[in-house]
């Protein structure tokens, strides 16, 4: 970890190096530029005027400002790159030696400009170039002013141009250090950071946020992704503590890095692994060579480690790595339902259907409920007569991208986000105002059943919505009906019974549907106000070929005939099921061999039709 993070902390240096170095060519071309205009255009102005030599001079002033810029945004190696751009300071000499026979009084502090702009690259080197450089330079004018006519400078101006210069270094230097001590602390505090924010702290790989913006940077269509956790893992560190189980951890994510050089390798929470690898690989090949490394026994202080794993696995698509992630989650589930040391794979179906989920998830917080959704009816009859004597309401979702999206899908989702709240007391308003519609019409009353989720019945207030729905609506308490399934039973179940007592108590009519396919007991038919209870079409449409299903059906009748119920028998489409139904006693049938779920103008042209008939 220590390495690694040294290995940061240079590569933050260099750039910061690389970085400066550009800026300083940049500086010294505007220096160069701007030396090679104000040099043509003071000789314009003297005496002896500007001819060829000093356009020469200023253009290979300018020349070599250019060069230095090119020099500074160029890929040279740290080390040859000081050395290649110092050689800018040898125009120290050249601008002076035009002046020298005035004792390079006009232009001898130049060099201090060199100087300050070298201190912006971080490099010593360049600093004792341009120091030495001007250095020599000013001895040498030393040395040729006695022999110049005409200038008069003592030993102590030479000596104040030099200590001037040396001065200026001096200063430079200790900025210099303070500015490169000051750089690396805040580039070791920066890496401190990152390795904090996107370094697992017990293996020294990578992170999940780190995983992601890496995967994200070389993912493609097709490479998987492959979650990795080791099977009770929580023994380990029971057994043998949590430093040892933390060792056992990097051991195995080492092994990983080894084994698979050319994957991403990074470490999720708890016992778990990430890791990354590219379309080349086969996944069923894959998922056993991990097994197979994680597998190799673990030898800690004498101490022999065995450890498994189970795989989840999906491949990268369009959606986020983050999604493909939680495919893999949804896969090693799998994998840990079936039996531990294994692998799962989800299937681009499976990720489909996910990818499908989300998006109904997020629509139905967007879904206005009198433009996207709808109540359809669906007749009950009488076993004999063939009468209707009530109906269901089943809410449909109108999607605008998928159509119509059947209530098995959405209601799930639904419920998982606490929307069920909302759209059941919607549903439950559109069909008691609709009852109420057909009863002021001289329409025959009618039960209307409205299935209720087993959270809207673990809500204390839901009796008191019931009864305010109802009392604006002026629909009768006795003509709702209450339809749930089995479901109730999981959990909560104190909660219902209170609040399905309270409903009864006030009229309204409980009906259980589905009942014999799930959780229900002899004990909870008695405890619960049962009124309704209904067969499910599975189980009536066996019964035509199953002597045991018929037996089923009939005990469900025999039954709810003893504890006052009446039966309704689902899913009818074949007249010999009804028929069969009848002469086993069923009271209601429902089903596409009567009708299908009708729009509310549509059952009206029925309701009409049998009461004149």
């Amino acid at each position: 970890m220590n390495t690694q993070r040294r290995s940061s902390n240079s590569l933050q240096y260099h750039r910061e190096i690389r970085a400066n170095y550009q800026l300083f060519g940049m500086i010294i071309f505007v220096l160069t530029s701007c030396g090679a205009v104000l040099y043509i255009v003071a000789n314009t102005f003297s005496r002896s005027g500007l001819d060829g030599d000093d356009w020469v001079r200023a253009t290979v002033i300018a020349s070599a400002g250019i060069a230095q810029y090119f020099i500074g945004k160029s890929s040279l190696s740290d080390r040859l790159k000081p050395h290649m751009m110092s050689s800018i300071f040898l125009l120290i000499p050249y601008i002076y030696y035009p002046f020298i026979d005035r004792g390079v009084q006009s232009v001898w502090a130049c060099a201090l400009l060199f100087i300050l702009a070298s201190l912006v690259v971080i490099n010593r080197t360049m600093l004792l170039y341009a120091t030495s450089i001007t250095t020599l330079s000013l001895l040498y004018i030393w040395y040729q002013t006695p022999s110049l006519e005409g200038v008069t400078l003592f030993a102590s101006d030479h000596i104040a141009r030099i200590g001037l210069i040396l001065i200026a270094t001096i200063i430079s230097l200790l900025i210099h250090n303070q500015y490169v001590t000051r750089l690396e602390r805040n580039i070791d505090y920066l890496a401190r950071l990152q390795e904090q924010a996107f370094t697992d702290s017990v293996t020294g790989l990578s992170n999940r946020s780190s995983f992601v913006i890496e995967v994200d940077k070389k993912k493609r269509e097709g490479d998987m992704i492959c979650l990795v956790d080791l099977d009770d893992f929580k023994t380990v560190n029971d057994a043998f503590g949590y430093r040892t189980g933390d060792r056992t951890l990097h051991i195995i994510g080492r092994r990983l890095m080894n084994r698979f050089p050319d994957c991403t390798i990074a470490k999720a929470s708890g016992s778990a692994f990430l890791l990354h690898a590219p379309n080349h690989y086969d996944a069923r090949t894959l998922c056993d060579d991990i097994l197979s490394s994680v597998s190799e026994r673990v030898q800690i202080d004498f101490k022999q480690i065995n450890v498994t794993a189970s795989i989840g696995v999906s491949y990268v698509n369009d959606e986020t790595t983050d999604h493909v992630i939680n495919d893999a989650e949804i896969a090693l589930f799998t994998a840990k339902s079936n039996r531990k040391n294994t692998y799962a794979i989800t299937d681009l179906a499976t990720q489909n259907e996910r990818k499908r989920a989300l998006q109904l998830t997020r629509d139905l917080y967007d879904a206005e409920l009198d433009r996207d959704f709808f109540i359809l009816f669906q007749p009950q009859v009488n076993a004999r007569t063939r009468q209707i004597t009530g109906v269901e309401a089943l809410i449909r979702w109108n999607h605008p991208e998928y159509g119509l999206v059947p209530p098995n899908e959405f209601i799930p989702l639904a419920e998982r986000t606490r929307f069920i709240e909302t759209l059941g007391v919607w549903v439950m308003r559109q069909a008691c105002f609709q009852g109420k519609a057909w009863l002021e019409e001289g329409k025959e009353p009618l039960t209307i059943s409205v299935n209720v989720s087993p959270w809207e019945l673990r809500q204390s207030d839901f009796t008191d919505r019931v009864l305010a729905i109802l009392k604006q609506s002026g629909f009768p308490p006795s003509l709702l009906e209450i339809e749930m399934t089995e479901h109730i039973f999981i959990e909560g179940t104190e909660q219902i019974i209170e609040t399905l007592n309270a409903l009864h108590l006030y009229g309204i009519r409980i009906a259980l549907d589905d009942f014999g396919t799930g959780f229900s007991s002899m004990q909870s038919l008695v405890e619960l106000p049962f009124d309704q209870l209904k067969i499910p079409k599975e189980i009536v449409q066996e019964a035509i070929h199953s002597e045991k299903k018929r037996a089923m059906i009939e005990t469900i009748i025999q039954l709810g005939k003893r504890l006052d119920m009446t039966i309704v028998a689902e899913g009818i489409e074949l007249e010999e099921e009804a028929a069969l139904l009848e002469r086993l006693g069923c009271h209601t049938l429902q089903g596409y061999l009567f009708h299908r779920p009708l729009q509310p103008r549509q059952l009206e042209h029925f309701l009409t039709m049998y009461r004149e008939g």
